[in-house]
């Protein structure tokens, strides 16, 4: 008998990928949605940094009174101008407020060398290194002596015959001084000169009617001879030394001896002029130094004793009040030994400034009560 047929069965498979159709429509939906948040992640991930700085700058905000504002622009804000105190009105808010007094400037302090301390370059150095102890300025030193011999190596018509046997290096002398900040100060005797009639005879004072050289003593006692302020060989001598030492760097200047000779048989001296004449000589003569001298930049000053200028003094050699020969500045010279230093500090300035000088300096030659003169603006120590 023929087997009988089995009813066929129908079976219904799903995807390939195991899921049914309603399932594939879900993650299709889902898609969009992991994107969305894949980009929120990323937008995180970058903006994590900044914000995290952003917060921590609140937070030190929040923790200090001083925003912080090394990271950030800065934006200027008009502010209203208001006049600013100088240096010296700028208050002193410290709890101890002292108040310190003003240093007073001294505006020279002379220290006298002897040329014989300064006629080596050793010499030079103890020189400079004894005024910087004592703080001085300018150093005063001798180039034409009391007897009138030149102390330094001249090149003039009858300076060159008069040159003493020890002399001055005038450029090694002033070089070291430049280089130590000290200005030099050459002294000049003037008149009290014995030795200038010795290589031209017509500049002598003579005694009257003759043709002899007037001396202020006995030959038998030292008596010298004195050069005549009425000679204008004698003038034209002093102006060209000035002006030789001028060239080899030397400015400042003091004149010494500059006035008609004082001693015995003073009845008998013949200048060839007037008195009047004399007189006006030499104040022509200080004129033209010191045009010539400031011509260059430079400074004089003449040298006076205290003896001359006192109020009972006797200035007859100098025929007027040394005050009147026309002097822009005064050197005053006097012996702590003799007179009242601190008293001369104040009865100096009084009297230049009822005359018609500039400044007076005071030099204490003996070395006796010298830093009492320190009470004055010029001054010389020893």
């Amino acid at each position: 008998m023929a087997r009988k047929q089995k009813p066929v069965k129908i079976k219904r498979y799903k995807n390939s990928m195991g899921t049914s159709t309603s399932s594939v429509y879900k993650i299709k939906q889902l898609i969009p949605v992991i994107g969305i948040v894949l980009a929120l992640v990323l937008v995180g991930f970058l903006l994590g940094k900044p914000l995290l700085a952003m917060l921590s700058g609140a937070g030190d905000d929040s923790s200090s009174s001083q925003p912080d504002t090394s990271s950030q622009p800065v934006v200027s804000q008009p502010v209203e101008s208001q006049p600013q105190p100088e240096p010296s009105e700028i208050p002193d808010n410290s709890e101890n407020n002292v108040t310190v007094p003003p240093v007073i400037q001294k505006t020279k302090v002379y220290y006298y060398a002897d040329v014989n301390l300064l006629t080596t370059e050793n010499g030079i150095d103890s020189v400079i290194s004894q005024m910087q102890a004592k703080n001085a300025t300018h150093l005063v030193f001798d180039l034409k002596n009391k007897d009138g011999n030149l102390l330094y190596a001249s090149q003039n018509q009858y300076g060159s015959q008069l040159v003493a046997d020890k002399t001055v290096d005038l450029s090694l002398l002033t070089a070291k001084l430049s280089a130590a900040d000290i200005t030099p100060v050459a002294r000049i005797y003037t008149f009290m000169d014995k030795m200038i009639s010795t290589v031209e005879r017509s500049t002598a004072v003579m005694y009257q009617g003759t043709d002899t050289r007037w001396l202020d003593s006995s030959a038998a006692l030292g008596g010298k001879a004195w050069a005549n302020p009425a000679s204008q060989i004698m003038q034209d001598y002093l102006l060209a030394l000035t002006d030789e030492i001028m060239s080899q760097g030397v400015k400042e200047f003091i004149f010494a001896g500059f006035h008609t000779p004082t001693g015995y048989s003073l009845d008998k001296r013949d200048f060839g002029a007037s008195v009047d004449q004399v007189l006006a000589n030499m104040k022509n003569l200080l004129g033209t130094l010191e045009a010539k001298i400031s011509a260059k930049g430079g400074w004089s000053a003449l040298q006076v004793d205290y003896s001359e200028i006192q109020p009972e003094g006797n200035y007859a050699h100098y025929i007027v009040h040394p005050y009147q020969l026309g002097a822009d500045n005064i050197v005053v010279t006097a012996k702590g030994a003799d007179y009242d230093i601190g008293q001369l500090t104040v009865q100096l300035p009084a009297a230049v400034q009822n005359n018609d000088v500039s400044s007076v300096a005071l030099w204490v030659t003996d070395g006796v009560n010298t830093d009492t003169a320190q009470a004055m603006d010029s001054y010389f120590v020893s």
